[in-house]
């Protein structure tokens, strides 16, 4: 390969850490993980320097330049997504580490690796032999995030799509037998989504003889295979993405998965449709006469999304379907930022706004995920009525909850506060008041279902309710990243420069 060096290594550290993972099997797969997360988390900062000071980076693969060969491109806001991806993905390995009782400390997994049935009682947990398979999983999942950020052409991603599904799924599998109908209909509707892709890129190649980003940008013509392909790739990644209506996959996938798989699929790996709808809708397409009308269907879609996946989540018994329903809500959001950003541009307010809800979202969910296990182990069910006085018993793991939910919510001082408001002046300056009213109801939404479980917090428990001990790991875990959602406040301008280094012209 010929290009950033970082960039280079971006993308081979964590598929580097899967095959050690592997082959250091239970023993020391952890420990191998761990020291990816360390070596990911260092590389992604160092290309996001590279990017703010000298541009984008590219990378030729084998030395051959387009169109002969494959170019790996990071701008600003790849940079900006392998950062999030990093950051939440290291914290995630360590509260995973404890969480699956590595190095022979308590083994939460005992008490909350399978699904809650009806009553929200847990089913029981996969094998402990097969419990490392987790970390080589994992990595490769880590490793399909940076691929797909990082790739340049339309066939590169649907290979990192199809890898990153997969990888998803058997991450959701391993919460055993109570998960494999969960697990079986996220594949389905995974496959679903590659094959829509998939389609529209032959399309687009059949048409244009090129699948590189670049080079279809300058010569994409409109005519009806080009909107048929616009049209199956973006209905393929709405699957992936679980965008409302088709989200009702993503429930019972992330309530069912352990807590740390819930934490990485809700605060992750659901981001990747995200940003490919961005790449294809403000920088592919975004040329096209017309081109305007489809991201305004999404962003209605989104806002369809809030209101929906809010009211799901105020009905919901347990607290990982409620969390897991919220997730539906918060992507809305990044959906109706997309309409704000084809008036104001990829780099404007609307898409600053996107990523810092995206990064806001991803530390609080996964906070939030983490919480939801600890309660999982102290009490062996998630029913939020019957988790009175939680925080007496679990104080970190209460402030950690409280202050994942002020960011979801959008309270200041927070992340999640800057980029509403972001996202909310993006809506006035472009006159779109609906998307204003949708995210003050979408707050007031999360206000209800959030602080009605922190409620329980407070009330008084029973004097002969018991509940095991958890170790502070975990929960410390769980507060590391409700204070990242918090510290994020302070990103917005560093946030605004990053992505001011665009790939496309």
């Amino acid at each position: 390969m010929t290009g950033s060096a970082s960039l280079v290594t971006v993308l081979v550290v964590p598929l580097a850490g899967a095959v050690a993972a592997l082959l250091a099997g239970q023993r020391g797969a952890a420990a191998a993980s761990l020291l990816t997360s360390a070596l990911g988390v260092a590389a992604a900062f160092a290309l996001a320097a590279e990017v703010m000071t000298g541009g984008m980076q590219h990378v030729a693969v084998g030395g051959w330049a387009v169109p002969l060969g494959i170019e790996l491109r990071a701008d600003g806001l790849a940079a900006a997504m392998l950062l999030i991806t990093a950051v939440i993905g290291a914290v995630i390995s360590v509260f995973a580490w404890r969480y699956f009782g590595a190095a022979g400390h308590h083994d939460l997994n005992a008490l909350t690796t399978g699904p809650p049935g009806p009553a929200g009682e847990v089913a029981p947990p996969a094998p402990a032999s097969t419990q490392w398979l987790f970390w080589p999983v994992w990595l490769l999942a880590w490793g399909a995030l940076n691929a797909l950020y990082l790739s340049g052409d339309l066939f590169n991603i649907y290979v990192t799509l199809e890898l990153l599904g997969l990888a998803a799924v058997a991450l959701v599998a391993l919460a055993g037998a109570g998960a494999a109908a969960a697990a079986l209909r996220y594949l389905l509707f995974a496959l679903l989504g590659s094959m829509l892709y998939i389609l529209g890129v032959e399309l687009l190649y059949a048409a244009h003889q090129t699948m590189d980003l670049l080079q279809l940008r300058q010569s994409l013509q409109p005519g009806l295979s080009v909107w048929l392909a616009a049209a199956l790739m973006t209905a393929g990644l709405l699957v992936k993405t679980a965008i409302f209506p088709l989200h009702f996959w993503l429930p019972p996938a992330h309530g069912s998965a352990p807590a740390p798989v819930s934490a990485a699929l809700s605060a992750l790996v659901v981001k990747a449709g995200f940003y490919l709808l961005a790449r294809l809708w403000l920088d592919l397409f975004g040329p096209l006469p017309g081109a305007g009308v489809v991201p305004a269907l999404l962003g209605a879609l989104g806002a369809l999304a809030v209101l929906w996946g809010g009211l799901q989540a105020l009905r919901q018994a347990r607290l990982k379907a409620m969390i897991a329903y919220s997730t539906v809500a918060q992507l809305g959001y990044l959906m109706i930022a997309l309409p704000l950003a084809v008036a104001g541009g990829s780099a404007g307010g609307a898409m600053h706004a996107a990523v810092l809800l995206a990064a806001s979202h991803a530390a609080a969910k996964a906070s939030m995920f983490m919480c939801a296990g600890s309660l999982l182990a102290a009490y062996g069910h998630d029913r939020i009525d019957a988790m009175a006085g939680f925080g007496s018993r679990l104080p970190i793991t209460a402030t950690a909850f409280a202050l994942a939910a002020l960011s979801l919510v959008g309270l200041p001082p927070t992340g999640g506060f800057v980029g509403k408001f972001a996202l909310v002046e993006a809506a006035v300056r472009a006159g779109a008041w609906w998307a204003v009213a949708v995210v003050l109801a979408g707050s007031l939404l999360s206000a209800a279902f959030l602080f009605h479980a922190l409620s329980r917090a407070f009330a008084d428990a029973p004097a002969d309710k018991a509940s095991a001990e958890v170790p502070a790991a975990p929960q410390l875990a769980a507060l590391a990243l409700a204070l990242v959602a918090v510290a994020l406040v302070a990103a917005g301008e560093p946030l605004r420069r990053l992505l001011a280094v665009g790939a496309l012209p």
